[in-house]
């Protein structure tokens, strides 16, 4: 924080601040709604005020932090018009995510294994690295159940991907036949629901 917004977050009043969460040891999860100009150039007056959301720790009584107070304040910046509870928490789940896409990409989708010694093959195939885990990720999040939507490719694979079947054409009607559990057939016409195709079959079977 710049030291403009740390002295405005600590200058507001204890009625304002609004616990969503209590930690392990007692530490106090609080947020509130920040109205700070960041007194940028070329600021107006009628301008409006960035949309900061306030987070403080504050200890229980009798324990500090290791710098010896009792109160920690934090800001984060968002666009989102979402509870501020809702946004912090939101906020500290995604944190360190992003390791688990690079290794999911890397090797579970061969993203770290080039096929070529040019540029642009190499890139052409970590796109298609990307794309792929974006559209298994978008599949899981809308489609699949949500003990599953944590699956890795490796699960995701058996529980969508490799499915014996049989695909029909008759009388301008595309029929699938699946040798598969009800659960797995209910997971491809949940996708089938989602995302639409003017490809689709017309009946499952």
């Amino acid at each position: 924080m710049s030291s403009a917004l740390a002295v405005h977050i600590a200058q507001l009043p204890d009625s304002q601040w609004k616990t969503f969460n209590k930690e392990s040891d007692g530490t106090l999860r609080q947020w509130t709604g920040v109205d700070f100009g960041p007194g940028q150039a070329g600021e107006t007056k009628d301008r409006k005020p960035l949309r900061y959301r306030g987070l403080r720790l504050l200890k229980p009584q009798g324990l500090l932090f290791a710098d010896g107070s009792d109160r920690h304040h934090h800001a984060v910046l968002t666009n989102l018009p979402w509870d501020g509870a809702r946004w912090l928490n939101w906020h500290r789940e995604k944190a360190g995510t992003v390791e688990h896409v690079h290794d999911e990409v890397k090797n579970a989708r061969a993203g770290g294994h080039m096929p070529s010694q040019h540029f642009a093959v190499n890139a052409a195939w970590f796109k298609l690295a990307l794309l792929t885990y974006n559209i298994a990720s978008a599949i899981k999040g809308l489609c699949f159940s949500p003990e599953e939507r944590t699956a890795r490719f490796k699960k995701y694979r058996l529980l969508l991907v490799h499915l014996a079947g049989r695909m029909s054409r008759f009388q301008c009607k595309r029929r699938w036949r699946f040798c598969a559990s009800k659960e797995a057939i209910g997971r491809v016409e949940k996708v089938r629901e989602v995302f639409v195709l003017p490809t689709h079959a017309t009946a499952f079977r």
